[in-house]
This record gives structure tokens, sequence and C-alpha cells, in this order.
């Protein structure tokens, strides 16, 4: 995620007036439905606003720190903001902000709480989300949620485009086969390999546990009838550090084999994803959703995503919904303002 806000006023105003009029409406909760990795500058307004009257906001997110590319949209319009991260206790920062795991070491109340599970790679599930927004309704008056989808049971909600809405959502494609992906691959992804490597492309191939990492970098390194390709394997941190260098080579195509996408993403640039064994349980919709939105926001061109797997699970076809849906919205939008 980029330090600085990259937004314009005029796109955000949307969302501006929409946390505006709900904020002067007595409802407890405001759900923000939005693409994965969607702008945190939405919030710049309404935390300006509630601090020149001394009010205190609490941003709850994934991170360990404080949210640089907020701040940086804030003292645009209030330079005066004070703000702080902390693990426990209380505070005296117009803007606070902390890990969703020390929420409950938080002991003073809000008038506004943000809980941002989408400006990063969130591994929160529903459950855990809801569990979230309990704790935060408790100590905050009011509660915001930034989220793929509307969990909390009560208040208002409204549904935001990404801020680069002009490129589509990466919507994935399903690849469906009979062959056993532990010894080998179907002809449609050769294809796709073959196409990644003529065009010099950077590619993760991400595996649901270490054991099929192993089996997979085997089967790309000594079975698979790929020259001029550079084949890579990420598990160790000392492994995506050496990834990071040797991606940036710009004329050789690179696959990287990794079962810890979220921090191989966070360090590297990828062209596209190829996800394998993708009806595996530990593909939830959720995680399918944050590769697609992290490898369109890394991407300048629209990128792939393929799922491969033996069958298609439920996760893969909500997956793929959702992200049809994401895009229609944004050609509904288009329409309106044409």
């Amino acid at each position: 995620m980029s330090n600085e806000c990259k937004v314009t006023d005029q796109d955000l105003k949307y969302a501006f007036d929409k946390i505006d009029y709900w904020y002067k409406k007595n409802i407890k909760f405001l759900t923000i439905v939005t693409v994965p990795f969607n702008t945190s500058c939405v919030f710049s307004n309404i935390i300006s606003k509630l601090s020149e009257d001394n009010g205190k906001v609490l941003y709850v997110w994934g991170k360990s720190g404080e949210n640089k590319e907020l701040l940086s949209a804030i003292k645009e319009f209030n330079s005066s903001v004070t703000h702080s991260y902390i693990e426990k206790g209380k505070t005296n920062s117009n803007l606070t902000f902390v890990n969703y795991n020390n929420l409950f070491k938080v002991t003073e109340l809000f008038d506004l709480i943000i809980f941002d599970d989408i400006t990063y790679f969130s591994n929160l599930n529903s459950g855990n989300v809801r569990e979230i927004l309990d704790v935060c309704a408790e100590i905050g008056e009011r509660v915001l949620l930034y989220s793929i989808e509307k969990l909390a049971l009560v208040g208002e909600k409204f549904e935001l485009a990404a801020y680069n809405y002009k490129k589509p959502f990466v919507e994935p494609r399903i690849l469906t086969t009979r062959i056993d992906l532990n010894t080998d691959i179907p002809f449609t992804l050769y294809d796709y390999l073959r196409w990644f490597k003529e065009n010099n492309h950077k590619v993760v191939i991400y595996t649901p546990t270490n054991e099929k990492l192993n089996l997979v970098y085997d089967y790309f390194c000594n079975k698979l009838k790929l020259s001029d390709v550079k084949i890579m394997k990420a598990s160790k941190e000392d492994e995506i550090k050496l990834c990071e260098k040797v991606l940036k080579y710009k004329d050789k195509a690179i696959f990287v084999i990794t079962n810890k996408i979220e921090e191989l993403l966070e360090y590297c640039y990828m062209d596209d994803a190829v996800i394998l064994f993708s009806d595996n349980e530990r593909y939830t919709y959720k995680k399918i959703l944050y590769i697609c939105g992290q490898i369109r926001n890394m991407n300048l061109t629209l990128p792939e995503v393929l799922l491969v797997s033996n069958d298609i699970s439920e996760d893969m076809e909500k997956a793929k919904n959702m992200a049809r849906n994401f895009n229609k919205k944004v050609w509904e939008k288009r329409l309106i303002e044409l």
C-alpha cells in the first residue's frame, strides 16, 4: 500500500458525503462494502471533522503501526490531528491505531471506531469479524466497518467502487482437470504458462501446504518442459527476500512457487497468479478475492488469476461471483456517469 493518498477529492466526495450523512443520523453501524485493497483515504474527512470537535477515533486493522496513507490524506484537511499507535490501555490522541488482536486491551470509549478489513491482506473469517464488531460496539459510540461484505446485523451500508475503478477487478478463471496435480498439470495450464514465459511474466504459483509446495517445485524443475524460465521456491523468509531481488529482472520469465503468498505479495511484484489445488479448504472465497485484489493493484495491465483444481468448491464459485459483481457495480457506475 502506498504511503501517500493518490485519490482526488472529487473521486472521494461520494464516500465523504455518504459517511457524513450516516454520522448525522442516530444509527450505530455503517458498513462500506468495497473491493480488497481499496483506499483508506475515504475516512480522512470524518476523522478531521471529529478531531476539530475534540472527538476521539479508534482505527482497528490487521497491521502493527499507523496507516501512513490515511495520515497523508488527513493532513490535507487538518494538520493538527494528533495520532498514535497503542497495544493496550488509553490514549490522548484524536486518532489512535490498534491491531485487532489487541482490541480487548483498550480501556476507554471512543466517538467513532473504524474497523478496516480492506487495506491489507485479511485472514479474518466472518465469525472473527463479527466478534471484533461486538467489541467495537461496546467501546464505540458509532462503528464503521470497511469490508468486502455486510456482516453487521443492523445498521446501514453503501457500496463503494475501487478508487481506480476504470481498471476492472480481476475475475479469477477456473481450470478444472482430472489430472493428479501432485504429479502433473493440465494442458490448459501449460498453455498459460507458455504464454507467461513468452511475455517474460513474473508468476506466483500458490500451493496450500509445504508438502505440495515441494511436489510442485520438483515437477516444475524436473518434468515441466519449458525452457528459459527461472523457477524459484519461496517458503522461508530468506527465500522471499531473494525473490524480491531476482524479480527486478525484466527480460526473463520467473515462476515463484510458494505456500506463503501473503508474505510474498507484500514485498514482490507479480504479473499473474496460479492457485493450485484451489478446491482445498484453505482457499476461502475471501483469500481468493484478496489475492485478486493485490495482484490487480500491483499490475498495470489486467492480470490473470487461475484457479486450478479437480473440483469446483463453493468458495471458488463464490469468489468468482463476488468478483463479477464488483465489476457489475462499476459498469453501472460508469453508465450513470455517461
